[in-house]
């Protein structure tokens, strides 16, 4: 229960949303206010400068003076690496000044707009911390025996004989420098499954929980505990590896290649229903997203489905372009011929090669009067073949310019030019190779479901599918962390102040960054950018709408569903608010005001 090791791990910071507090927190209305502050952060500089006069007179549970010391405390351990933070990269760069024991400001290097959500940092005191080495750090007992300012302070932890934590209780601080809580104890429980949880709902033991299965949410519906259900900022997509390494194992049969092609990707979007997925999956329980950005939450346009949403027959035609067939009900394509391109030509070239190339671009699919209108097949690459060339390329400027950062044809035929040709002229008659996807996803509810339903999905339409579901420790790992997938499927959390840069920018391809995609588009990072330099709201919308329909128009992923987090409450607990919440934990960000008992008071 410390944070500078919670964001990896529910439950902790469930904890430490109760028993620490930050600079600013949520209230019950899911707007960012003071906590340990007095008032809202002084932003100057153009947002490079941010300064925090901090609360008098604040006491830890211990009873000892809370004051910027205990802030840079904190902050300076997160940054450093001997502690390895998993939250050490939303510091770095940060310069932390103590004015005074009351008064702190922060120096960025660059103007970043979502920084002050940043500040909901839970703080440490140093006075107990600041004695422990990093390689005790995450290990000491202290850990279980927390010292927040927050509303609640620890009062009992019981263990089992092998040390696992079976009950926690807290009880209100009454020295919490807001409001004291009106419930006077909570105590969390722990149990080993989701079904021993719901026996004991039954037996009238628990007031609140959560569940994680979509056939238990489904089940419980007891009258007894209403459904409270919080928007969170997230969304789940299935995101392709547009730059997979080397070597990537299950890809017989749809190539890495191929998966780059905007085509494929296309195909592969227009033939999945997500209303169908959300209905067979979630009961209807989830919402149908078509953009990485959700305009439904932070209030700009919408966008439409992507080409108007599912539709094989649309599906099919692109697959066609790039040399995929349907029979007996599976789509794959031809080998090529021993009639392909196989090296690179060029004006000054002649020979057998020339001569192929200029009947593929004088004919149907690949050409005809459009591309070649001269139509010559005489074997001599000229400056008639090389505008023809040119013409092809600048149609299919998608697969053969797009991907090497090209807007103009250049009149060679490369290994892009010569793929495009080949898929559409030089197809074998012999083996159909089957098109399949491989999809990875974490095991872990109801992701697996989900895969579960696109390979439903694809199959019958005519796409082969495999599944790897593997553990969430093995998926950073061993998957995320080298890019060693085809197509993942996946969730990524946005803030209240949303920042996409680690998700989109090209920057942020590699590990730790969270491009899953490794999408690279310039446009997109300059908008990326500025968004983070921009602290008008209004401009920063617009900004996220011009990102919206450059990502969507690149298909990087198919974005397909988000799910509030569901929370059963006793209906004794009132004065509960369900405002967009970051992270489940904030939940508990207006627990102030819950109370059970309510009696009569003179104004």
């Amino acid at each position: 229960m410390n944070p500078i090791y919670a964001d990896t791990n529910d439950v902790d910071r469930d904890i430490i949303q109760l028993i620490y507090s930050g600079i600013l927190r949520y209230n019950n209305q899911g707007e960012l206010v003071p906590d340990l502050a007095t008032t809202n952060p002084e932003i100057q500089d153009g947002g490079k400068t941010i300064t925090v006069t901090l609360k008098e007179n604040v006491k830890w549970h211990d009873g000892m003076p809370f004051g910027a010391d205990d802030i840079l405390f904190t902050i300076a351990t997160i940054q450093d690496p001997a502690y390895k933070s998993p939250i050490r990269a939303n510091w770095i760069g940060v310069d932390v000044e103590k004015v005074s024991d009351s008064k702190i400001r922060f120096h960025l290097i660059d103007p970043y707009a979502p920084f002050v959500e940043r500040l909901t940092l839970k703080i440490l005191p140093a006075h107990i911390w600041n004695q422990v080495t990093p390689e005790n750090f995450a290990l000491t007992p202290l850990n279980l025996q927390p010292i927040g300012t927050g509303p609640y302070q620890m009062l009992k932890v019981e263990q089992n004989r092998s040390g696992l934590v079976q009950e926690l209780q807290l009880e209100a601080y009454n020295g919490y420098h807001h409001a004291e809580p009106f419930i006077g104890t909570i105590t969390f429980r722990f149990f080993n499954t989701e079904e021993e949880l719901m026996n004991e709902t039954v037996r009238g033991t628990i007031d609140s929980f959560s569940l994680a299965q979509v056939d238990n949410l489904q089940r419980m519906k007891n009258p007894a505990f209403p459904l409270y259900s919080f928007s969170l900022p997230r969304y789940f997509a299935l995101f392709f590896n547009l730059d997979p390494p080397a070597g990537l194992p299950g890809q017989d049969g749809i190539s890495q290649k191929e998966l780059q092609e905007k085509a494929v990707r296309q195909a592969l979007s227009l033939s999945i229903d997500k209303e169908q997925l959300i209905t067979n999956v979630f009961q209807d329980g989830a919402h149908v997203v078509h953009s990485p950005f959700l305009p439904s939450i932070f209030g700009f346009e919408e966008p439409s489905p992507p080409a108007g949403g599912l539709n094989q027959e649309k599906a099919l035609s692109l697959l066609a372009e790039v040399g995929y067939t349907r029979e007996e009900g599976r789509i794959g394509k031809k080998e090529l011929s021993q009639e392909a391109l196989t090296k690179d030509l060029q004006k000054g070239d002649t020979g057998e090669d020339v001569r192929k190339l200029q009947q593929c671009l004088s004919q149907p699919p690949a050409g005809g009067p459009e591309v070649y209108p001269e139509g010559t097949v005489n074997g001599n690459f000229g400056q008639l073949t090389q505008q023809a060339v040119i013409r092809f390329q600048e149609k299919y400027a998608a697969e053969v310019l797009t991907p090497i950062g090209l807007i103009k044809g250049t009149g060679k035929a490369g290994q892009l030019t010569r793929e495009k040709l080949n898929a559409l002229c030089f197809t074998g008659s012999g083996e159909h190779t089957p098109l399949s996807i491989t999809i990875t996803t974490v095991d872990q509810p109801p992701l697996p479901e989900v895969a579960q339903e696109l390979e439903n999905q694809w199959e019958s339409f005519g796409i082969q599918v495999e599944i790897q579901s593997l553990s969430p420790t093995t998926i950073e790992r061993d998957i995320i962390k080298p890019r060693g997938y085809q197509a993942l499927l996946f969730g990524e959390v946005l803030g209240k102040i949303p920042d996409p840069f680690p998700f989109w920018h090209s920057t942020q391809a590699k590990t730790p960054g969270l491009n899953l995609s490794s999408y690279s588009n310039k446009t997109v990072d300059k908008l990326l950018e500025d968004t983070r330099k921009e602290l008008d709201q209004t401009k920063r919308m617009a900004l996220l709408e011009q990102m919206q329909e450059l990502v969507l128009a690149d298909v990087p992923a198919i974005f397909l569903y988000s799910f509030d987090y569901k929370y059963f409450i006793s209906k004794q607990v009132q004065g509960i608010q369900t405002p967009v919440i970051t992270d489940p934990s904030f939940r508990f960000a207006g627990i102030s005001d819950w109370y059970i008992k309510a009696k009569r008071a003179p104004k």
